[in-house]
């Protein structure tokens, strides 16, 4: 999951246009797919998600540093399907209980889904920064990716979670507009850091299979770059489908807030909401899979694939 500033205005536009309104069955309709889709799927996310965190913990032959990066977006994924779904859904069944909208748990569900989006989307960067340093500066890579360097970026990246939403929490309306200006600019940071990454990394990745191509590259050099390619390929399908879960929502309030309103109106963005943003939250469950199509290891370890028996050693 990645916040954008959409997820704040469709949540601010939701609250003005809902108070005082009266059932809507296409909303209805929009609520009930997204509550069932979101109930089958979330002890899913939760469960899948803590099985590759256990499986990168146990086995020391995952233990890479792009793996131990990915399970610690895997806590990220995990904590979507403990709070962020389960807040949807019982905010959506408040309102099929009582005809309203609560304002508590829908501020509760916007601070989760914000909080979880703005630092899984700092950690697809630490990602995508890690991936970089191991292509294109190699020499360097074994001195600046330690263990120990990961673990200060990802407790940075929480802190800067948790300060922000404290933040946001505590500031009046002018500073809460800087606080999202900020966030927003966090967010743009993300997208252009990594969209270019990945151009780097392409023309960097070329380049070495046109040399292993021309040259006669010691057999060592083939598998590590064969290693590395392997997983800067798992990290683009990883942001490739975070990139299509929020086309739809993002498309939307493109739309929506721009001189295309009548292409489509507030009514229809409404009906939409809980879909898209349920597209959003799907994100979650289609990493752990990601995960185990592109690493053998990895799949044996989360599908609790048994091994071949061994017969005991006869006694004397």
């Amino acid at each position: 999951m990645a916040n954008l500033s959409g997820l704040n205005l469709i949540t601010n536009v939701t609250k003005m246009t809902m108070e005082g309104a009266t059932r809507n069955v296409p909303r209805e309709v929009s609520f009930i797919i997204a509550i069932i889709i979101n109930g089958i799927s979330c002890p899913f996310t939760v469960l899948l998600n803590v099985l590759v965190i256990m499986a990168v913990k146990r086995r020391p032959r995952l233990q890479s540093n792009t793996n131990i990066l990915l399970a610690c977006l895997a806590v990220t994924d995990a904590l979507t399907g403990l709070v962020v779904q389960p807040s949807f859904i019982i905010a959506k069944s408040f309102y099929f209980l009582n005809g309203t909208h609560s304002e508590v748990l829908g501020a509760c569900h916007a601070v989760f889904i914000r909080s979880l989006s703005v630092c899984s989307a700092l950690q697809l960067m630490l990602v995508t920064c890690e991936r970089l340093i191991a292509i294109k500066f190699t020499m360097y890579y074994p001195y600046i990716v330690t263990k120990r360097n990961i673990k200060v970026a990802v407790i940075a990246v929480w802190a800067f979670t948790f300060i922000s939403e404290v933040v946001r929490f505590i500031s009046n309306a002018v500073e809460e507009r800087m606080h999202n200006l900020l966030v927003s600019l966090v967010g743009i940071f993300c997208v252009l850091f990594i969209a270019s990454s990945y151009i780097i990394l392409y023309l960097e990745t070329r380049r070495h299979v046109m040399n292993i191509t021309a040259q006669q590259l010691p057999q060592e050099e083939v598998q590590r770059f064969a290693k590395e390619s392997k997983a800067l390929k798992t990290t683009v399908i990883v942001v490739s489908a975070l990139a299509l879960s929020f086309l739809p929502i993002t498309l939307t309030m493109l739309l929506w807030t721009t001189s295309m309103k009548k292409i489509i109106d507030i009514e229809v963005t409404l009906i939409l909401f809980p879909v898209l943003r349920t597209c959003v939250m799907l994100n979650s469950l289609l990493n752990p899979l990601i995960y185990c199509l592109r690493q053998k290891e990895m799949r044996k370890c989360v599908l609790r694939v048994p091994c071949q028996a061994v017969e005991p050693a006869p006694m004397n």
